[in-house]
C-alpha cells in the first residue's frame, strides 16, 4: 500500500475522524462508499472478538460497492489503535487487523516502532497523532508513515497550538503525508487545511448528525 493508492479513489481530501462511540460499521461504510477515508476506534467494537465481524462487515459491504460501481470504487477504510501499554487489547486488536490488512491504521497516545513494523508488515500504512512539534518528529523517528496533527479545536486528546503554527512548523522538517484536525467541518475548511500545507483534513463532529452515526437523535 502506498500514499497514493490509498488516496486515488478519494473524492475529497477527508479522513472521517474515529470518533469513540460514534463510529461504527454503518458509518464507516457511508464515508468510505461516499469517497472519503471512513475510520473507526478498535475499541468502539465490544466485546473484543465483534472486531473481527466489524471488518468483515465493512470489507464485503465495499467490495459489493466495487463490483456495483467499478467507475466509482470505495475509498479505504482506517482503524484507529490506542497504542498506549494501558490498552490491554492491543495485542488481540492488531491481530484481527492483521488478518484483515487493514490498508491504514490510526496510532495514538505513544509513538511505537513495534506497531509500525507489524502494521508495515502486512502492507499497512500508518498515520499518528500528534500535537506538538517533538512529537512529530519522534513519530517519524519511529517509523510512522504521515502525521495528523491535532490542533486546538479537535475533539479527543486535543492540542492546543494554532494549525497555522504547527503545520507550518512541520513542513519545514517533512514533506510526507499530513493531515489537519481541529474544528473542520465545512468545504471551506477542508479548502483552508489544504491552502495551509495540509493534504487531507480530519472531520469529526459532522457525522454525528448521521443517521448511520451511533448517537441518540438529540
Amino acid at each position: 500500500m502506498t500514499w497514493s493508492s490509498l488516496t486515488d479513489h478519494l473524492r475529497l481530501p477527508v479522513i472521517g475522524s474515529p470518533l469513540f462511540i460514534i463510529s461504527n460499521p454503518e458509518l464507516v461504510i457511508a464515508q468510505c462508499t461516499a469517497g472519503v477515508i471512513g475510520a473507526f476506534p478498535a475499541l468502539n467494537a465490544r466485546p473484543a472478538e465483534a472486531l473481527d465481524g466489524w471488518l468483515t462487515r465493512i470489507e464485503s459491504a465495499l467490495a459489493a460497492h466495487d463490483a456495483a460501481h467499478p467507475d466509482a470504487p470505495a475509498a479505504p477504510y482506517a482503524v484507529n489503535q490506542i497504542v498506549h501499554k494501558s490498552n490491554d487489547r492491543l495485542e488481540h486488536d492488531l491481530a484481527v487487523c492483521e488478518q484483515h490488512r487493514v490498508p491504514l491504521v490510526i496510532t495514538s497516545l505513544g509513538a511505537r516502532e513495534d506497531v509500525n513494523a507489524r502494521v508495515h508488515a502486512w502492507g499497512g500504512l500508518v498515520l499518528h497523532d500528534i500535537i506538538t512539534v517533538t512529537h512529530a518528529k519522534k513519530a517519524l523517528d519511529k517509523g510512522a508513515d504521515g502525521l495528523i496533527a491535532v490542533c486546538t479545536g479537535a475533539g479527543g486528546h486535543a492540542g492546543t497550538l494554532s494549525p497555522f503554527a504547527l503545520i507550518e512548523e512541520i513542513r519545514r522538517f517533512w514533506s510526507g503525508p499530513l493531515v489537519l484536525a481541529g474544528a473542520i467541518a465545512t468545504g471551506r475548511a477542508v479548502l483552508a487545511a489544504q491552502a495551509v500545507g495540509a493534504d487531507l483534513a480530519y472531520v469529526g463532529s459532522a457525522f454525528i448528525a448521521t443517521r448511520e452515526a451511533n448517537a441518540v437523535d438529540a
